[in-house]
């Protein structure tokens, strides 16, 4: 039995080595250049910049056992960040104990270790499925990519729903709580990120800062306190949801001054731009109050779906969703 998943990011890689364990036939498509999805960090000249996920914990069992595995790997090491809070004017220190881990040198390290030798097929944007009552058929620009026994989509829940749209107007879902979660209340609200890189230095004793009840941002962090980063002064800007809904479809030249607008008012003193990189995460940020099931599996369909939105978010959540889900499928 050949599965197909599509999605190389943390849930997708999770999902395709634990059934790959099982013995199973896997084959993993993605749209982009290399696996990691929101957990990829941009490659420049200056080196690695954290544009999406800047960094995950581990609370499960499950999830710290693979994280020591990659330790021993050296694919993820330890954040050790300077933390601050900004919150009505006002920057402070806010130290904790909470072990973050980076990837190394870039944040989709362990997702590549994870799909080590197996069969991705990147570069590769499936448009188009068909289920023919016991297979499904994946396309490419019209051009067939294979027919498989199981289906995993291991996608943002707007990008699964956009691809079985056509099938649910064909020959409606028997199952109302999978239509509900791809057709019902939104899971994932959009995240602009910006790296602004500036000509000099800032004295500020951080490198990490969570903005609370903002009107625009939500997260700051330097760029060179992660192992493996460009090393010049590099600060990333993540915009709150509200805010990059707003200015979803702006250019990166209105989002760049902007950015470097707010860095300058939370930082709290004047700054250089050398030059600023933007991003569109049009699906990043879990919604609140959203249902989440974990992941849901149609054994009739051999149709599955995993992803963070399913499980509440974090890099952490994804990967369990990608693992129970594989544990269904063998069942």
């Amino acid at each position: 039995m050949t599965i197909a998943i599509i999605g190389a990011g943390i849930a997708g890689a999770a999902c395709a080595q634990a059934l790959a364990q099982q013995g199973k036939q896997v084959v993993v498509f993605d749209k982009g250049r290399t696996a990691g999805g929101r957990m990829s960090s941009k490659r420049t000249a200056a080196g690695y910049l954290d544009l999406g996920a800047q960094y995950f914990t581990a609370r499960s069992s499950a999830f710290r056992l693979q994280c020591q595995q990659w330790l021993v790997n050296g694919v993820i090491a330890p954040w050790h960040a300077a933390t601050a809070q900004y919150e009505d004017g006002s920057l402070i220190a806010s130290p904790d104990n909470t072990l973050r881990y980076i990837g190394i040198p870039s944040m989709q390290a362990p997702v590549q270790q994870l799909l080590a030798g197996m069969d991705l097929r990147s570069n590769c944007r499936i448009d188009s499925i068909h289920f023919d009552g016991s297979h499904w058929q994946l396309y490419s620009e019209d051009q067939l990519q294979g027919s498989f026994a199981q289906l995993v989509l291991a996608l943002p829940q707007q990008q699964a729903a956009q691809l079985l749209l056509p099938y649910v107007t064909q020959q409606p879902l028997t199952d109302t709580v999978l239509a509900d979660l791809l057709y019902g209340d939104t899971a994932l609200q959009p995240c602009l990120a910006a790296n602004i890189e500036l000509m000099q230095a800032v004295s500020v004793p951080f490198d990490a800062v969570f903005v609370k009840n903002d009107a625009a941002v939500s997260w700051l962090a330097r760029q060179a306190s992660k192992s493996g980063r460009a090393a010049a002064e590099h600060w990333l800007v993540h915009f709150n949801s509200d805010f990059s809904q707003q200015h979803l479809e702006a250019q990166p030249e209105q989002i760049a001054p902007l950015a470097a607008a707010e860095l300058q008012r939370i930082l709290g003193q004047p700054i250089a731009v050398k030059e600023a990189l933007c991003h569109r995460w049009r699906y990043a940020q879990q919604a609140p109050g959203f249902a989440v099931p974990g992941f849901t599996y149609q054994a009739g369909l051999g149709l599955g779906l995993c992803g963070d939105w399913l499980n509440g978010g974090r890099v952490e959540n994804a990967f369990l969703s990608g693992m129970s889900l594989a544990a269904a499928v063998a069942v």
